[in-house]
């Protein structure tokens, strides 16, 4: 599929809704089809799928932290 430049810099910018969105506007292409194709364009681009889509990142983070002041807690009671 040809994709308009706008679409293309809207996927390679990170801006994936957007990018979505002119989809549809410019197809008429339904929520889901409008996204998958998205999402092969990144794909054939090579781009990584955004942070906005992933946010495994920060819910990592913050079950670190958890897990940190879990053990604190465990070693402080232990040792006491």
């Amino acid at each position: 599929m040809k994709y308009s430049n706008a679409i293309q810099e809207a996927t390679v910018a990170g801006h994936k809704i957007a990018a979505i969105k002119l989809l549809r506007e410019e197809t008429g292409m339904g929520l889901k089809e409008a996204k998958h194709a998205i999402e092969e364009l990144e794909h054939s681009l090579g781009i990584q799928p955004s942070a906005a889509t992933n946010s495994s990142g920060l819910a990592g983070l913050i079950k670190l932290i958890g897990f940190v002041i879990a053990a604190i807690l465990i070693y402080r009671y232990f040792a006491a």
